[in-house]
């Protein structure tokens, strides 16, 4: 429950909008298939290692919104890497390496390219 505050506030958002967010984040995961979830895996990994480099970098942190922005995605990135984390705990898995490119601007459940998905495993080949 701190988690969620803490996400929340460095966000900007209230705490009932953090729990609606990852709400929606934990409803969109149960859904996910297990090779949509290690998708989201790296997709995660690499959206959070791009929030952290951008901090110190004033031509990104103004692209989005500012230092507190900033620090608020990052901290809301890693509360979803916690329940991302849970969901796999839950089904018995463990992140794995990539399987296949992925699409910076669509998580798991916003894969548009049927060859992603099929390097990934979510389609068949």
């Amino acid at each position: 429950m701190q988690l969620l505050k803490d996400a929340g506030a460095a966000a900007g958002l209230s705490e009932g909008a953090m729990k609606c967010h990852a709400g929606c984040y934990r409803e969109n995961l149960s859904r996910c298939s297990d090779a949509m979830l290690q998708y989201e895996w790296v997709w995660l990994q690499q959206q959070l290692r791009a929030l952290r480099d951008g901090q110190g970098h004033p031509v990104l942190m103004e692209r989005v919104g500012g230092e507190e922005r900033l620090h608020g995605l990052v901290s809301q990135s890693v509360l979803f890497q916690l329940l991302l984390q849970n969901e796999f705990a839950r089904r018995g898995l463990a992140p794995e390496a990539a399987r296949g490119p992925v699409v910076a601007a669509e998580e798991a459940w916003e894969i548009t390219s049927v060859q992603v998905k099929r390097q990934w495993g979510i389609l068949p080949s």
